[in-house]
């Protein structure tokens, strides 16, 4: 991921990766750039900042640059600026766990994003020690990109509406390593179900690709229903799951 005069940077949490496959992570780059290494450089270096250094940390690198007085003529910062998913569209509360950028249709009944990876991500902060991705991240990315393609174009068709997204079946197939670079996330629309808005029913395919190869290919069937419809059934069973616990408890007392 290096040559001569370009360096790919990555987020501190893949330094297994970074060392592996020669790239370079941000806290290593940027001592070596406070220490003066890139003081003396003979020929214009170019910094592509990846998956993990987000803005936070650009603008940190940028300062860092200029401190040095390393001019954009001999230090090129090249900075992937990706369109995170909005909140409503992923139901997630933490802009470091959304891992759909740049959402977009990409042809009939099909749709198209980039995989985001935020260096504090839910899924990555627990264990990351090897240099590929964890299988459990690309299962929510594909979680993430149903859920973001069903909300903004399809739920939106109903703004007067709330819905519950529930998932019938999902089942993932791991076709390669996926690692912390630039990955598509691309949805394909098989069966939809939209003649009552109260019940929206779509089965789907999210393939994650990268380097031009399946990483890995989701198969989801799921619904949209009004919370109205799910909320006696779902008290009754919750009811029922105490009184199972309960029970023995008595039983014991």
């Amino acid at each position: 991921m290096s040559t001569d005069n370009t360096v790919y940077l990555v987020g501190d949490r893949f330094a297994e990766f970074a060392r592996m496959a020669g790239a370079r992570t941000f806290s290593a780059f940027v001592a070596d750039l406070d220490s003066g290494a890139l003081d003396g450089i003979d020929e214009p270096l170019v910094i592509r900042a990846g998956q993990g250094v987000g803005e936070y940390e650009v603008r940190y690198l940028r300062d860092a640059l200029d401190r040095r007085g390393l001019r954009p003529d001999r230090v090129r910062l090249l900075v992937d600026e990706p369109a995170l998913a909005d909140r409503q569209d992923l139901h997630k509360g933490r802009a470091d766990n959304v891992l759909v950028a740049d959402l977009r249709q990409d042809g009939d009944a099909v749709y198209a994003a980039s995989l985001r990876l935020h260096n504090d991500n839910e899924l990555l902060v627990d264990l990351q020690n090897r240099a590929h991705v964890q299988g459990m991240v690309a299962i929510e990315a594909s979680r993430q990109m149903f859920l973001a393609v069903t909300e903004r174009f399809f739920l939106s068709r109903f703004p007067q509406r709330r819905y519950y997204i529930v998932i019938n079946s999902m089942s993932t197939t791991f076709q390669n390593f996926l690692f912390p670079v630039q990955a598509t996330l691309r949805l394909a629309l098989q069966e939809t179900e939209l003649s009552d808005p109260a019940r929206l029913m779509f089965k789907a395919t999210v393939e994650i690709e990268q380097a031009g190869r399946p990483a890995a290919v989701t198969h989801v069937d799921y619904a949209a229903f009004d919370p109205d419809m799910i909320d006696e059934k779902e008290r009754r069973r919750a009811g029922r799951a105490l009184e199972s616990v309960r029970e023995p408890a008595a039983a014991l007392a």
